[in-house]
């Protein structure tokens, strides 16, 4: 698909629904759905002692390493994930994609029906792999199909959509787990969800290979550093790249911590800990709405600067509000304890406005890196993204070592998660002060001239 020809179908139909649009969206939220519904089934059920797990004296301190195994996966596999996704025509990558993932669901929901833990905690290893082949394709190919003054908006809905299946699958795996039967139900729920992904990739438009000459080399070191050499020989991708990874540090933080600090400072039941982190996925999602309205034809990244700031000082209201709205040990409080009482309804409020700030903070640093990346290798640059992210997501999940080995109050994450915003911000702040005009954007700005 040419650049005229994206141009010329925006009068046809809303974008969401356009060819073009909703089946990368679908494919990616059904994705989405399936790897959290699995990933919040393992961190719920394990501190709840439905799912035992070998290897470790004390369940509790699996919680950090099963949450480090998606990103974990994606850092291995994202260096051969990108030249496949440059070399080879994109319609035929979604759909190669998603049916491996509805291969390693339909093994995962034998784990789960047949109470096989480690198969469960390998199939979320793998699912990380199918990521990391996955996301260099939808996230380069959305130059492709969407003109350079959309992406903004085309991410802000990828994110709303990813951000509200994150929801659908922390409720479901999280609430579906700890019922009778729950395994089965969730093997059900996992196999739905990739069958939908499928079926979705089977209509994504043919768009032509970025590099369909490139011979893939499969030594993982030279091609990380090659990755990486493009990353930093474009001209304006690096910051948005960074700040796009340093959102996945604070984002696995938080949901992984999120069940302990149910557990440990709120004092609550489990399905309080499934809604918390609920919680947070609808605020991201209601952010990433926000991010697209707010920047339909600016870059969005003065917005994405006072999010980040602001989501830094309502992380220290949590961490304020959390005593005054805790239950006790001995009475934890539940979902309708939470969400009657003032000081439960202010802390979600609390939770859903960080998460809504982060929302605000991200799609425009992923737009701006996808205008920036040179087409011919996009997807390489996609993919040292991915590998980005899952670099700075580990050290995300693990930090939660802190709070499981050395007995910390798990409250105390909300401190250390609110300072790490508020030095984005005012690196932002710098930045812009710096170069007023912004950097590197004469993509979005000739496209504005064309519209």
């Amino acid at each position: 698909m040419n650049q005229d020809t994206k141009i010329e179908s925006r009068g046809n139909a809303p974008l969401f629904f356009q060819r073009r649009f909703l089946p990368m969206w679908t494919a990616l939220s059904f994705g989405t759905f399936a790897d959290n519904t699995l990933r919040q089934a393992l961190l719920i059920g394990i501190p709840a002692g439905v799912i035992a797990v070998p290897f470790f004296s004390d369940s509790d301190n699996a919680i950090p390493f099963i949450g480090a195994l998606l990103p974990m996966a994606i850092l291995i596999f994202s260096s051969v994930s990108g030249q496949l996704a440059d070399k080879f025509e994109t319609s035929l990558m979604f759909r190669r994609t998603k049916f491996v993932e509805l291969l390693l669901m339909s093994a995962a929901a034998i784990a789960f029906a047949s109470g096989i833990g480690w198969l469960a905690i390998a199939m979320l290893f793998a699912m990380g792999a199918q990521s990391a082949f996955f996301s260099p394709v939808r996230v380069s190919a959305m130059p492709k199909y969407l003109a350079p003054d959309e992406l903004v908006r085309g991410n802000g809905m990828c994110n709303a959509g990813l951000f509200s299946f994150i929801l659908v699958g922390y409720m479901v795996g999280g609430s579906l787990i700890v019922m009778e039967n729950g395994g089965a139900m969730v093997g059900v729920a996992l196999v739905s969800a990739s069958s939908i992904g499928f079926f979705a990739a089977t209509r994504t438009p043919w768009a032509a290979a970025n590099a369909p000459d490139l011979k893939i080399s499969f030594n993982g070191v030279t091609q990380t550093i090659s990755m990486f050499q493009h990353v930093f020989g474009s001209p304006g991708v690096t910051p948005p790249l960074l700040g796009s990874a340093i959102f996945y540090f604070l984002s696995t933080a938080i949901t992984v911590v999120i069940p302990l600090y149910g557990r440990d400072a709120l004092f609550s039941t489990p399905l309080v800990w499934a809604a918390l982190n609920g919680l947070f996925a609808i605020g991201a999602g209601l952010g990433a709405v926000g991010a697209a309205s707010l920047a339909k034809n600016r870059s969005g990244l003065g917005a994405s600067s006072f999010a980040i700031g602001a989501g830094g000082i309502m992380s220290f209201v949590i961490y304020a509000l959390t005593p005054l709205a805790a239950g006790t040990p001995d009475a934890p409080i539940g979902l309708k304890e939470l969400f009657t009482q003032p000081m439960g309804t202010l802390l979600t409020v609390s939770l859903i406005l960080t998460a809504a700030l982060s929302g605000i903070y991200i799609a425009p640093l992923q737009a701006a890196t996808q205008r920036r990346a040179p087409s011919t290798v996009r997807a390489r640059i996609m993919a040292a993204g991915a590998f980005s992210n899952a670099t700075f997501a580990i050290p995300g999940s693990l930090s939660v070592l802190l709070v499981t080995s050395l007995g910390v109050n798990p409250r105390f994450a909300f401190i250390a998660l609110g300072s790490i915003m508020m030095l984005i911000c005012a690196v932002m702040i710098y930045r812009k002060n710096k170069n007023p005009e912004g950097l590197y954007d004469e993509v979005l700005h000739a496209a504005r001239k064309n519209r």
